[in-house]
């Protein structure tokens, strides 16, 4: 534009002519005019061909100076106005967006905050909940968009931010059923828990002279399936089971309790005149009737009986006890067939002499099969050469060695199944 309007300049610029016109009676730029009367040029240089010439040349510069001035004046002032008129635009669409995002944190603070507080209620009243709680969503983002005042093209973009909007309530929905799910969970393994307290002695110490028991159980999960206890019978013996059903969690734990309350029953009943093999099969028979091979569990019982100095195991598909004397490891063989899976189990029993301070250590197979970082097994290697080695220390020195060395060698290693540990030594027999 400033190059035409140059060459326009130039075309109203008069022509050189023969005969000059004075100074003062040309067109000349008004700043020429003043600079020229400052000079007080005298008559016979101002007449002269080439001074026209020359002021028609400096006068067509001043010209065009004058016109690109005024041409950037007129352009700074669109600009400005433009500007200005862009920046009014921009704050009211700010300010509409920043109501909308208010009112959009504020809608989804209600729609979760209302959602949240019905976690616990059942899975029908949530999904109940959750739908209206969507649908008020909605209703309040369109009475926002309502209130808004914004463009027809922003129109796409409002139905993009609704569209992603109601995705995000779906997924706030998702995830605070998962969480009144997990409440429900965690409600069942505080009573999976509960129950699994009453699988284990209250102390983990227990004197029954001349013997002393220290026992040791550790889940791999919240509660698991592993169970030990302890029981004085008739004539001054004392009784020992190990048990361990197959799996472990809540499930696990409860059925757990039902072997538990079966052996407790069968004390009860015969008040305590009984021997392992029977107790094995009165468990066996009750597993069996609560479900036909489909609750499966290994166990180990044994009596001491002080009169006889004498040690009798029954073994339900268990790991072997092992007994400790004189720094030599020998398990105790007892075989039969796992509870709850055949009607008429039938177990025989081993007996063995005991001798004052012998150690015999009863476990389940989480024992010897818990893992390292590496994928390496404990091994039934490694438990012999612990006890061994820390027999003498009694029974709580050879539980606590046996934990503190399983613990080392698992370090930061998840568990992969229940472990139990009791420990038996004999102080002195009479």
């Amino acid at each position: 534009m400033a190059s035409w309007m140059r060459s326009s300049a130039i075309c109203r610029v008069p022509a050189v002519v023969d005969d000059p016109q004075p100074m003062t009676s040309r067109n000349l730029d008004p700043v020429l005019v003043r600079q020229l009367k400052r000079l007080a040029l005298p008559p016979e240089i101002q007449g002269s061909v080439e001074w026209e010439r020359f002021l028609d040349s400096v006068n067509e510069h001043y010209v065009h100076m004058s016109e690109d001035r005024a041409l950037l004046s007129r352009s700074i002032e669109l600009s400005t106005q433009e500007m200005e008129g862009m920046r009014r635009r921009l704050e009211a669409r700010r300010d509409n967006l920043l109501s909308l995002i208010a009112g959009i944190g504020d809608s989804l603070g209600r729609f979760a905050g209302t959602l949240a507080e019905h976690t616990g209620a059942s899975a029908t009243s949530r999904a109940e909940l959750a739908s209206a709680a969507k649908v008020e969503l909605a209703r309040r983002f369109q009475a926002m968009v309502d209130g808004a005042t914004m463009s027809e093209e922003r129109g796409a973009e409002i139905t993009g931010i609704r569209d992603n909007l109601m995705k995000l309530a779906d997924q706030l929905i998702s995830l605070l059923a998962r969480a009144g799910d997990r409440v429900s969970v965690r409600k069942e393994l505080e009573v999976a828990r509960a129950v699994q307290q009453l699988l284990i002695p209250p102390h983990a110490i227990i004197d029954v002279p001349p013997l002393r028991f220290a026992g040791h159980f550790q889940p791999a999960e919240e509660c698991g399936g592993d169970w030990w206890t302890v029981a004085e019978l008739s004539g001054g013996r004392s009784l020992v089971v190990v048990g361990d059903v197959i799996g472990h969690g809540v499930s696990s734990a409860i059925i757990t309790g039902a072997a538990k309350a079966a052996c407790e029953l069968a004390l009860h009943v015969t008040r305590g005149d009984l021997m392992p093999n029977v107790l094995l099969e009165l468990m066996n028979a009750t597993l069996y009737r609560m479900a036909p091979r489909q609750i499966m569990m290994t166990s180990v019982a044994a009596v001491f009986d002080p009169m006889t100095r004498t040690l009798t195991v029954a073994n339900a598909g268990h790991p072997f006890p092992l007994l400790v004397r004189n720094h030599i490891t020998h398990p105790i063989l007892a075989e039969g067939p796992q509870l709850g899976d055949t009607p008429t189990a039938r177990y025989d029993d081993s007996q063995v002499e005991l001798h004052a301070g012998d150690v015999m250590v009863a476990f389940t197979d989480g024992v010897t099969e818990c893992e390292n970082a590496k994928g390496e097994r404990f091994t039934e290697r490694r438990l012999r050469t612990v006890i061994q080695r820390v027999a003498e220390t009694g029974a709580k020195g050879t539980r606590d060695a046996l934990v503190e060395e399983i613990g080392v060698f698992c370090g930061n290693h998840p568990l992969v199944d229940d472990f139990t540990l009791v420990v038996a030594a004999v102080a002195s027999v009479e």
